[in-house]
């Protein structure tokens, strides 16, 4: 059991946005921090989908774990899109206690809704917070790893999106805080996504 190391009810009034939603169809979800929330063309972008886009403020996997049977489980999604991983650094998470949330959190959508398929999108890395590059690439490669034992379960990169083959970071990729992505980055990992779901 990971220790709570925030306000699990800071963002109480999106996640209230979020919840007025329920009832609407959903066969796919998006759960996930700012990444998600953020990109507010989600539900257009993925009608076809239906999609419901559940992203909130700069959340961790922590509050995701936290708020899923009022935020989540009643979407009753067939597919789960998740993305997690930047904000646990910056708010005292560790690596090994953010694995432990992302498969706590995974584990409770394949208890209620057997059959149901995860995404993971591998966490960004951002020039705002390379100081948890390493934290990030340990935490990818462990997503990655997961992704190729476990039949639930997906991996989709963005290391390229985040930065070119000399390792240097794609700005015209974020917005100008050079921390989200922006509507280059999103229109790639958007194209990505969307290979991903034609094929589950």
């Amino acid at each position: 059991m990971v220790e709570h190391k925030i306000d699990m009810y800071r963002y109480e009034w999106e996640l209230e946005q979020i919840i007025a939603k329920q009832g609407r169809p959903c066969d796919v979800l998006f759960y996930g921090s700012s990444t998600f929330g953020i990109w507010k063309s989600i539900e257009e972008e993925f009608k076809e989908y239906k999609a419901i886009n559940a992203g909130f403020g700069g959340s961790t996997s922590d509050e995701a774990l936290f708020h899923y049977e009022r935020v989540a489980k009643p979407f009753a999604p067939k597919v789960v899109l998740w993305y997690y991983g930047d904000n646990e650094p910056v708010c005292s998470y560790t690596v090994e206690e953010t694995k432990e949330l992302f498969l706590a959190t995974w584990n409770k959508f394949l208890a209620d809704f057997p059959g149901v398929k995860i995404v993971t999108i591998a966490t960004k890395t951002s020039f705002a917070r390379d100081e948890y590059k390493d934290f990030v690439r340990e935490l990818n490669a462990w997503q990655k790893e997961q992704a190729e034992k476990l039949p639930y379960l997906t991996y989709i990169e963005t290391a390229d999106i985040c930065k070119n083959k000399n390792g240097e970071y794609i700005f015209s990729h974020y917005l100008d805080d050079k921390l989200h992505f922006g509507p280059e980055g999103y229109k790639i990992l958007g194209a990505r996504v969307k290979g991903v779901l034609d094929k589950l």
